[in-house]
């Protein structure tokens, strides 16, 4: 998908891995089926529920996925780490992590690991 050696890098999962929403793929997802959920598909409204603690599950695994794609890992490997990583744990182990994502689209994608 992209070069992910200019993405933001997390510790997530054991490892280090990048994650980008800024990819235009993802993007192009994003515009069609958005993040459904309160106030909106929109990725503001899915900010807005994190910023409330009223994300849901499917906020965090979706927002995790599509950073993964959008930083390279093809859908079958971002799908497998959701898996493995997300669906078999509690959601808040991962809803920090989600909300970083999310927020490089709205802030400089610099401070990512600053923000988790």
């Amino acid at each position: 998908m992209t070069d992910n050696m200019n993405t933001p890098k997390l510790i997530w999962a054991g490892g280090e891995h990048a994650f980008t929403l800024n990819h235009s793929w993802v993007r192009a997802a994003l515009s069609i089926r958005g993040l459904p959920g309160d106030y909106g598909t929109t990725p503001a409204a899915c900010f807005k529920r994190f910023e409330q603690g009223i994300f849901s599950t499917a906020d965090v695994e979706r927002v995790i996925f599509l950073g993964l794609v959008g930083s390279g890992l093809s859908t079958n490997e971002a799908e497998a780490l959701v898996d493995q990583f997300v669906r078999s744990r509690p959601v808040l182990e991962n809803s920090a992590t989600a909300f970083s994502v999310l927020a490089t689209l709205f802030t400089d994608a610099s401070n990512l690991e600053d923000a988790a």
